[in-house]
C-alpha cells in the first residue's frame, strides 16, 4: 500500500523522468485457468480528474480508493473501472489517471465515459489503455466491457447508444457461453432508460436485454450516475456505481434539476463485489462519509 506522501514523491520523479512505461498492461495480464472458490472485485468509476495535478480532490480521492482497496485481506483478484476518468480529456489528467490505477495490486481494466471523448477522438485512450471494449474469463466468470458513447461531431454532444456493431459484436459471444454461467457486464452509463433529462439513459438498450433474456445469473455495472442505484429488469440486474469525485442525487425520489456541481469527498466511494464457488453474489458499497 502507498501512500499519499510516497505518491506525490514518486509522481515528481516520474514527471522528471519522463516516464512512458506502465506496471499494468492488458496485453502482458493471463488470468489463470485455476484459483480460489471465491472472486473478489473492486469496482470504481467517475473519478473526473481536472488535470496532472496530484493534488486536487478529485486526484487524492482516487489515491484513497486505491490504498483501500489494496489494504483489502484476503485481496482482491480484478478491478473495474466504469468510465469518466478525467474532467476534460486532458492529456496529463490521463497520463495521471493511469499512474494511480498502475499502483492497484491487481489487474484492472477501464472503459471510457463522455468526459473522456476528446481522447476517443483523438485515439489517446486507445494508445494509453489498449482498447475501448474487453472480453475476458477468470474462474468460470465471464466479463464483458462496452463502450457505449457515441460522439455527434456536428453538436458536439456524446449520446449513449446501443448499437447494431455492438449487437453484432456480442451475440455470437454469449451464444458460446451456457444460459447458467455468471456474467458481468460493464458499461459506463447505465444500459436502460432511467432518467432521460439527465442522460442517464442508453438508447437501443432492449436489444441488449433481448440477448440477455435467457440468462439466469446476470449483474450489469454502471458508472456515470455517481450513486449507488440498483434497479431490477426481468432476469437482469442493474448496478449504478458511486464515483469517487463527488456524489449525485437518486433521481428517483423525485430530483428534477441538476445540484451544483462541487468535487468532495462524503458521499462518494466504490464497490465491493464478491463472488463465491456457487455464483452467489455479495456487493459492499465502499461509501465515504
Amino acid at each position: 500500500m502507498f501512500s499519499r506522501r510516497h505518491f506525490l514523491k514518486q509522481f515528481g520523479l516520474w514527471v522528471a523522468a519522463g516516464a512512458m512505461g506502465w506496471p499494468k498492461n492488458f496485453d502482458q495480464f493471463a488470468m489463470p485457468a485455476h484459483g480460489p472458490v471465491t472472486t473478489k472485485i473492486a469496482l470504481l468509476a467517475d473519478s473526473h480528474l481536472p488535470d496532472a495535478s496530484p493534488k486536487t480532490i478529485a486526484a487524492r480521492n482516487l489515491m484513497t480508493a486505491v490504498e483501500e482497496i489494496n489494504a483489502l485481506q484476503p485481496p482482491v483478484d480484478l478491478v473495474f473501472f466504469a468510465g469518466d476518468l478525467t474532467d476534460n480529456g486532458d492529456n496529463g489528467a490521463i497520463e495521471l489517471g493511469k499512474y494511480i490505477l498502475s499502483c492497484l495490486d491487481a489487474p484492472y481494466w477501464l472503459l471510457p465515459g463522455e468526459h473522456d471523448i476528446s481522447t476517443i477522438v483523438s485515439e489517446l485512450w486507445e494508445d494509453t489503455f489498449n482498447s475501448r471494449t474487453f472480453l475476458f474469463s477468470h474462474q468460470g466468470v465471464h466479463c464483458f466491457g462496452c463502450n457505449t458513447n457515441i460522439f455527434n461531431p456536428t453538436t458536439g454532444s456524446v449520446d449513449f447508444h446501443f448499437t447494431p456493431q455492438l449487437h453484432r459484436w456480442l451475440s455470437p459471444k454469449l451464444a458460446k457461453i451456457s444460459p447458467e454461467t455468471p456474467i458481468l457486464f460493464f458499461s459506463h452509463a447505465p444500459l436502460y432508460r432511467l432518467f432521460q433529462p439527465w442522460q442517464w439513459w442508453t438508447e437501443s438498450s432492449e436489444s441488449l436485454h433481448n440477448l440477455l433474456k435467457l440468462r439466469q445469473n446476470i449483474y450489469l455495472f454502471h458508472g456515470h450516475v455517481h450513486q449507488n442505484i440498483t434497479f431490477h429488469h426481468q432476469n437482469l440486474i442493474f448496478q449504478g456505481l458511486r464515483s469517487t469525485a463527488w456524489p449525485l442525487p437518486d433521481v428517483r425520489v423525485g430530483c428534477t434539476a441538476v445540484p451544483p456541481r462541487e468535487f468532495s469527498t462524503a458521499g462518494c466511494g466504490w464497490l465491493l463485489l464478491t463472488i463465491n464457488d456457487n455464483s452467489g453474489i455479495t456487493l459492499q458499497d465502499q461509501v465515504w462519509t
